[in-house]
């Protein structure tokens, strides 16, 4: 497993738990909620599933854009698509445009901030999602949220995945960070070794 791999996990997480959360309580949201649950999906999962793709696909921009286009419009557009048309066209523009925007950032950086950025966005992304939850949580009845699964009533599992993943990205990270400084490093028998003038000199008089 890599660190691209455990961004990805990552995601598709929040995009799950987003869908579900939604889906289940629908009719106990707010029409202005309604409106900002799936933006918010949307941009999300689409910066983050963008620079994913982005990373991987960055030997052809064309299709990396693509890709990440239809990943941000797939995370809005389901969530808002369970709610009304609005909801779909709000989550799906707003997927588009991030997932764009992940995919054209991630190449501008040079190849050796990928890994770190991937962990910067992801940290940001977590703290979004984090806030989303709160949002969601506050528009339902106490009644209603106590009968509730323990994974949409209390937030202390959407914390739990996060610092999680983090730490295996971060883990994942240092080993691929040491492996590459290995593989980098010169063998000993490449390092030239330096010239001793007093023994050339002293094989020079025995002659």
């Amino acid at each position: 497993m890599t660190s691209w791999m455990v961004a990805t996990i990552f995601y598709v997480f929040m995009a799950c738990w987003s869908f579900g959360f939604i889906y289940r309580y629908r009719c106990n949201l707010t029409s202005t909620i309604t409106m900002i649950s799936p933006m918010v999906s949307g941009m999300i999962i689409g910066f983050g599933g963008g620079t994913i793709a982005g990373l991987l696909l960055s030997h052809n921009l064309l299709l990396s854009l693509f890709i990440c286009v239809l990943i941000g419009m797939i995370a809005g557009g389901s969530i808002g698509a369970i709610i009304s048309i609005g909801a779909f066209l709000n989550g799906a523009l707003s997927g588009m445009m991030a997932g764009m925007t992940g995919a054209m950032l991630i190449n501008m950086l040079p190849t050796s901030q990928w890994s770190q950025s991937i962990l910067a966005f992801m940290v940001i992304s977590g703290i979004f999602q984090f806030v989303h939850l709160l949002m969601l949580q506050g528009q339902i009845e106490e009644k209603i949220l106590s009968q509730s699964p323990w994974i949409y009533r209390s937030p202390a599992l959407m914390l739990i995945v996060t610092v999680i993943l983090l730490s295996i990205h971060i883990t994942f990270e240092r080993k691929e960070a040491s492996l590459i400084d290995s593989r980098s490093a010169p063998k000993p028998e490449h390092i030239q070794q330096p010239f001793d003038k007093s023994k050339s000199s002293g094989h020079r008089m025995s002659h």
